[in-house]
């Protein structure tokens, strides 16, 4: 593998995800360091978009996209045979913003597992089951095959569940024996910050920041947010459009803060300055 071997990413999204996919495309660009293939699944079309060209049919037959959980649970099923079963890839849900050079994680040795991702306990589920959390995955094209159309004939009869897929949990791997192995936890770190984070996953759909106010990490997806308009990876077509269908809060523009904590807050800025001088 040569630093120069291009990234490819796959990202899970749909049409209410419009911003959000944006702005983690902004954030890919910004610090890579290399060419990125983005790959864009838009479920509520059932379509998968390479980088800026045109929109094509994906191959996911539509008794199951209507299963979906979310409008992109089960497309990372199809990257193994999208990339004609070569190379590596990565799956990125789209309610994240990476902080790194994406390479760094596409550059992770595999070291003889088909997939990497990372172990995340989960209340439904038990730590005996080995859950992994399928956000964020790291996989091996060349050796991982997916025939989705049985893996879901198989979830109908019983053998394991839709969430034992999901998550590839040890009911799963009983019948699909893949070898799993973990990146390193900075590249999965769920609604946190601080300076050793890589990819901050803003998944509690309770706390999106673009849809509610006062994350405690929120600010920082509203300076790439920023950002990403000002370098034309958002337009204002885009704004309009995710107001005007309600995928953002109506107060988008006006920052992670809800109007009486924005208050307290510039309250706090005007203290310390009269402090700071007297």
């Amino acid at each position: 593998m040569t630093s120069q071997e291009t990234v490819k990413v796959f990202i899970g999204s749909g049409e209410a995800s419009l911003l959000e996919r944006k702005v983690l495309i902004y954030s890919l660009h910004k610090h890579s360091t290399r060419e990125i293939d983005i790959y864009i699944f838009n479920g509520t079309h059932n379509a998968v978009e390479h980088n800026q060209e045109e929109p094509v049919l994906a191959p996911m037959p539509l008794k199951i996209k209507y299963r979906n959980i979310t409008e992109f649970s089960y497309y990372r099923f199809l990257i193994p045979q999208l990339c004609d079963h070569q190379g590596k890839a990565i799956w990125l849900d789209s309610d994240i913003i990476t902080l790194h050079d994406i390479g760094e994680l596409f550059d992770t040795p595999m070291d003889g597992y088909d997939l990497l991702m990372k172990t995340t306990a989960y209340p439904d589920l038990s730590p005996d089951l080995d859950p992994r959390c399928s956000a964020i995955m790291v996989i091996d094209c060349e050796r991982v095959r997916f025939d989705l159309e049985s893996l879901i004939r198989e979830v109908d009869q019983g053998l394991y569940s839709d969430r034992d897929l999901m998550h590839m949990t040890i009911r799963f791997r009983r019948f699909h024996p893949f070898q799993i192995g973990e990146f390193a936890p900075e590249w999965n770190i769920r609604d946190y910050w601080d300076e050793q984070t890589k990819l901050i996953h803003y998944t509690d759909l309770e706390t999106q920041p673009w849809k509610y106010h006062n994350h405690p990490y929120g600010e920082l997806w509203f300076e790439y947010l920023q950002e990403a308009i000002q370098a034309g990876y958002v337009t204002q077509r885009d704004i309009d459009l995710s107001l005007t269908r309600a995928y953002v809060r109506s107060d988008l523009m006006s920052g992670n803060f809800a109007p009486v904590q924005r208050k307290l807050n510039r309250a706090k800025v005007m203290f310390r300055k009269l402090t700071a001088s007297s």
